[in-house]
């Protein structure tokens, strides 16, 4: 195995495969190093398994769902549109459809397919190998004392799922070369509460509920709507995947479920009066009551008071939040190297020359279908593109 390259890449996931391939179709000289004992683990089970690798989208319409980064990702957009995404695989062999969503998969709707057209000979890739130590000269980085390469790609991802290597290890080797890091969490991650016991109502799913979490300063919230699912220590459901990416533990958020009941003096029980004029099933009603102690009489001698409690229970829900062990189960990262020391279109680090970035191990992170793989892609060939620019 030679040890002197022009590029290595560390880091064998969605990012880091994509980047190594083109780099090499590219004509780059190019080395890949991985911590674990094979490639794409996280990639495989991306989508449950099916890979959702882009969306049927325009690219100004994505980049939308990236929060206050989508300006940052826009040069890598225009570099590889997600039309080209899916042209791109089409040419390595994996042919795609579109559902009604517009979320795209591979048309064997296994994950499995889209990493093997990402590996093969063309580049080495050595697994077993934990990066310790990157130094550098006038000319090149020195990885652990041994592999040496002119430019240097971080594409080690974020902090979840920690079985498949992601666990942070991008974080420290920027660190040593000077880059700040923005405190990194879980998102795009079911939630615990802990302000109450859902246990009752685990299973019901409700649509239309829209979250409402606290911006960091005044008191602004990020709103989002949609699909609603109660676990049984917390919620989940696409909104609650997406609102994630602004949670904090510790953090009041609200849920409006965009039902209401008029008070009436109908000879029938408050409990089927709600049936009756929401969408609320049964076993969710009956938890509302005796979670906001309203007896279930008629509703003609239902108090005012008790009106009032159930119609802030239905549109003002607050719940009390944590974090705690979602490393485990989040399908992205929030935080990691702060964008304001990575050049927005080529992805080389501001303060140390040929060290580029992609992927998830940079501070921002897309909502939930396709969104965070689309940006892999992008930023991945942008990077290729800016290395190979520059010449050999």
């Amino acid at each position: 195995m030679r040890l002197i390259y022009n590029t290595i890449v560390i880091g064998a996931g969605a990012s880091g495969l994509f980047c190594a391939k083109s780099l090499t179709e590219m004509k780059i000289d190019t080395l890949v190093l991985e911590k674990m004992d094979r490639p794409g683990l996280k990639l495989l089970i991306t989508g449950g398994g099916m890979c959702n690798i882009t969306r049927d989208e325009p690219s100004y319409e994505m980049l939308k769902h990236y929060g206050d980064k989508g300006h940052f990702l826009g040069s890598a957009f225009s570099n590889l549109p997600p039309e080209e995404v899916i042209k791109s695989f089409k040419k390595k062999g994996v042919d795609t459809f579109a559902r009604e969503d517009h979320k795209v998969f591979p048309q064997s709707k296994k994950a499995i397919d889209v990493l093997y057209s990402l590996c093969d000979e063309s580049y080495p890739i050595i697994f077993n190998i934990c990066v310790e130590k990157i130094i550098k000269d006038e000319d090149n980085f020195i990885i652990n004392d041994t592999y040496k390469a002119k430019h240097i790609v971080i594409a080690t991802g974020g902090v979840t799922y920690p079985l498949t290597g992601s666990t942070g290890d991008g974080y420290a080797i920027a660190s040593s070369l000077g880059h700040k890091i923005i405190n990194a969490k879980p998102s795009l991650t079911q939630i615990k509460i802990v302000s109450e016991d859902l246990s009752d109502i685990e299973g019901i799913s409700l649509a239309n509920v829209t979250v409402s979490v606290p911006k960091s300063k005044g008191k602004k919230y990020h709103e989002l709507t949609g699909d609603f699912l109660f676990t049984r220590l917390g919620i989940t459901g696409p909104v609650i995947l997406d609102s994630s990416r602004y949670c904090e533990s510790g953090m009041l958020i609200k849920i409006n479920l965009n039902e209401r009941v008029e008070p009436s003096g109908a000879n029938i029980k408050l409990s089927n009066l709600i049936k009756k004029e929401t969408s609320l099933p049964s076993r969710f009603i009956d938890y509302i009551l005796k979670s906001e102690s309203i007896e279930d009489i008629e509703a003609s001698q239902t108090k005012k008071v008790n009106w009032q409690r159930l119609n802030n229970k239905l549109s003002n829900w607050v719940m009390e939040i944590s974090l705690k062990g979602t490393n485990k189960i989040g399908m992205s990262t929030e935080g990691g190297v702060t964008t304001k020391e990575i050049d927005s279109k080529t992805f080389e680090s501001k303060i140390c020359e040929n060290l580029y970035f992609t992927g998830e191990v940079m501070d921002y992170s897309g909502d939930c279908g396709g969104y965070n793989l689309q940006a892999c892609w992008s930023t991945a060939y942008s990077v290729a593109k800016a290395i190979s620019e520059k010449g050999i």
